[in-house]
């Protein structure tokens, strides 16, 4: 299980490293016509993919929560345009230039989420985590004096994120149902934006374009899709350890499609990759001494309750096997 789910992992990384190159060739598109069209061909097949799979009562069962607790609507009046704002700048920034900008982000995003974890929800720190925060503080300190500031991309993301999964902890809507409903809600005004002036034509009127916005959906339906499966399938660590491939990946295409880091820029980065890997060899250290190591940012999106005892299924058997869940979805 343990390797399939590591298999499963790598294959989530690599389907959004391939939506940053493919959203870079997306060209004459601007950066919201193709989050437009991302958000209009993913929400059809996510809401396929539960269909099939027997797990539609993820997406109706949050919508009776909601009913239930109207209170949540004030945090999808957050999330949703947070996640949308989140895709857009994901598929703008490789053709703007920003993509190492944005990877930069992302590796400071777990240990932001460390940080907020520690300071908003009084989690306790490793010292191996408090030493990778420290590094990363140096780090962006010398940015700021190298350059006068941190670039707006690289904030959205190490900001914008823990932002949106605290509003989403605290309002406790849950998981993927959340998700589906939050790019769901999204839909209007995706469509506006990859139709108007003559977007429609535009897109699907050229062979190459259509083609590419055509596996611009499907890797982002694999890629979100395999990030459930493998967060099911890995042990928590092992799962927070390998959510660095992406960020390394989505690197990597930046440097292919033409982007190059400035020599007194390497600094910012050699200190925020040692920090992820401080982070990191933690979670390494871990999983040989198997204790329980929490990456705030692996799962956030995913409420659950504690076992209760160790031999108790995990989250997602007892959902399956609780039989008042399976009635409500053969209702």
């Amino acid at each position: 299980m343990t390797s399939r789910g590591v298999l499963i992992s790598v294959m989530s990384s690599a389907s959004f490293a391939a939506f940053a190159f493919l959203a870079a060739q997306a060209n004459p598109l601007n950066g919201l016509q193709v989050w437009g069209w991302r958000t209009l061909l993913t929400v059809p097949g996510i809401l396929f993919l539960l269909a099939v799979s027997g797990r539609w009562f993820w997406f109706s069962g949050e919508l009776r929560r909601v009913i239930a607790q109207p209170r949540k609507l004030l945090a999808y009046a957050f999330t949703a345009p947070m996640l949308g704002f989140q895709m857009w700048l994901f598929g703008w920034a490789p053709q703007a230039g920003h993509a190492l900008e944005v990877t930069l982000g992302y590796f400071l995003l777990p240990l932001v989420m460390v940080l907020v974890g520690a300071v908003i929800f009084k989690e306790k720190l490793t010292h191996l985590s408090a030493i990778a925060a420290a590094v990363a503080l140096l780090a962006v300190i010398y940015e700021v004096w190298r350059s006068g500031g941190i670039g707006w991309p690289t904030l959205a993301v190490a900001l914008g994120y823990p932002s949106y999964f605290v509003v989403r902890r605290i309002f406790q809507t849950d998981g993927v149902g959340a998700l589906a409903w939050e790019m769901a809600l999204s839909s209007p005004l995706a469509l506006w934006y990859a139709t108007k002036d003559g977007g429609l034509i535009e897109a699907w009127g050229d062979l190459r374009l259509a083609t590419i916005l055509l596996l611009l959906g499907t890797v982002s339906i694999v890629g979100m899709v395999t990030y459930v499966m493998a967060a099911k399938e890995l042990p928590y660590t092992l799962f927070g350890l390998l959510s660095y491939v992406e960020p390394i990946l989505v690197t990597i295409v930046a440097v292919i499609i033409g982007e190059r880091i400035a020599p007194d820029q390497w600094p910012t980065f050699i200190g925020v990759w040692l920090a992820v890997l401080v982070l990191a060899s933690d979670g390494v250290r871990a999983l040989l001494t198997k204790r329980r190591f929490a990456f705030p940012h692996v799962r956030p999106w995913r409420r659950r309750r504690p076992r209760a005892n160790p031999t108790e299924p995990h989250s997602w058997q007892r959902i399956k096997h609780n039989p008042r869940r399976t009635s409500q979805r053969n209702s």
